[in-house]
């Protein structure tokens, strides 16, 4: 990963959810038209139009209101589509401050259902193309994770589905994908993906040695919050006892993920490249299953101006009533705890910690898609680890505005940059290097 670090002064840099639920924000490539739940829209991402609509409507509810359906805009545009990527495939490169892009080119259907073989899915790369190709049957079919596209049916092969993307630094890359498949009866966000795959450049990092069992222990439990008015589950982390203490502790947002979190972060504490942590992970409204719209309120939990009041509730549940539950049943400190998160959860740190740096002393924000406007004065000494992937446009953009807000108002931080995605594989892998860096 590439890295900046700043502590209170300008420095150059060197250069410019668990598996089965797809409901990461860079996925659905529809966003909320409420004043219109039915209306078809379009915009333009990594070069090519891309229709979408509220993303909990289904098209086939859009056809029985008499509406146009998401399917009928994608196919009147596929045409077009097609002919500007054949025109940038053979372009051949990327323009300056391009990252990806949307490409194609003809090929041999037999030549691409022996690519797939008996296997459902295929990625490759060609030089700096990377393609993806899915067979089953689909009224749409959507690519995620790392990268988000529509793929685009194989013209003379019924069944099969194809996304080529350029990307810069291909080789480098780590790429998680999600392939989620839409009938005309589907509302696009919350579907389960039916097929994950991953693409790994020859350069990328060093693969991991997958899960391992953790030495430390993992505890379940369930608060009755009086702030949120109901039950919210939290799970722990607590490091080897041969390790010492007192522990550090850390509040993570999406706290359902602790335990693969735990088994990224366990091996640098072994190592002694970062102290011991108590990570303390607080589920989202998705996983309890709290709301009518539990996505939409998890958004009101964690981002401050969704929904100021929720998120009041949900920062006074985390700090008068989840830390003081974990300092009195586990060996942690008494000094101040970090923050950290992912997309929401990032917005989730970085605002807790704007409005209480009394509890907060550090912020691990990675892809944080919505930060503050500006930094909070009593904030200034809070340390901030931010990331972002270079192929998730909003959110990488994001990262940098508040990484440069921090330095004009001298806050210590530290920015980084992978080559990849809105992806859950590095969120985890930044998560020693960021309380490593914080605890240092």
């Amino acid at each position: 990963m590439e890295e900046a670090v700043h502590v209170g002064r300008a420095v150059d840099s060197a250069s410019q959810l668990p598996a089965g639920s797809v409901r990461n924000e860079n996925l659905n490539m529809g966003r909320s038209t409420s004043d219109d739940p039915f209306a078809v829209r379009t915009r333009v991402v990594a070069g090519e139009e891309i229709a979408y609509s509220d993303p909990y409507v289904s098209d086939a509810e859009r056809a029985a209101a008499g509406r146009e359906t998401v399917a009928e805009r994608t196919r009147a545009l596929l045409t077009g589509n097609r002919e500007s990527a054949a025109e940038r495939y053979a372009a051949g490169a990327l323009a300056d401050g391009q990252e990806v892009l949307r490409v194609w080119c003809a090929r041999d259907p037999a030549e691409l259902r022996g690519r797939v073989g008996s296997e459902r899915h295929a990625v490759w790369a060609e030089g700096d193309v990377l393609h993806v190709l899915w067979r089953g049957d689909a009224d749409q079919v959507a690519l995620g994770g790392g990268v988000s596209a529509p793929m685009w049916p194989v013209p003379d092969a019924d069944g099969l589905w194809e996304a080529s993307l350029r990307v810069r630094r291909l080789d480098e890359s780590v790429i998680t994908l999600y392939i989620q498949p839409l009938t005309a009866a589907d509302p696009p966000f919350g579907r389960r993906q039916t097929d994950q795959l991953a693409w790994r450049g020859p350069l990328a990092p060093r693969e991991d040695a997958g899960e391992r069992p953790l030495a430390g222990e993992v505890v379940e439990h369930v608060i009755q919050s009086a702030a949120l008015r109901g039950d919210r589950a939290v799970t722990v982390y607590v490091p080897p006892a041969e390790l010492g203490g007192p522990l550090a502790g850390c509040v993570l947002a999406d706290g359902e993920v602790t335990r693969s979190f735990a088994q990224a972060l366990e091996p640098s504490m072994l190592s002694g490249a970062v102290p011991p942590v108590l990570l303390v992970g607080v589920h989202n409204a998705v996983a309890s299953g709290n709301g009518a719209n539990p996505s939409d309120l998890r958004a009101k939990d964690y981002v401050p101006g969704r929904a100021p009041r929720r998120f009041a509730a949900h920062l006074s549940f985390v700090t008068g009533e989840v830390i003081p539950w974990a300092a009195e049943r586990f060996p942690v400190g008494d000094g101040p705890w970090m923050a950290a998160g992912f997309s929401n959860g990032a917005a989730w740190a970085i605002g807790a910690a704007q409005r209480r740096p009394d509890v907060f002393s550090g912020v691990a924000a990675f892809s944080a898609g919505i930060v503050p406007r500006r930094v909070a004065g009593s904030s200034r000494a809070v340390r901030h680890y931010l990331a972002a992937g270079t192929l998730e446009e909003g959110f990488r953009r994001a990262t940098r505005e508040w990484s440069e807000r921090l330095r004009r108002a001298g806050v210590p931080y530290s920015h980084h940059e992978w080559v990849g995605g809105h992806d859950a594989y590095w969120w985890k892998r930044s998560l020693p290097d960021a309380l490593g860096w914080l605890l240092g």
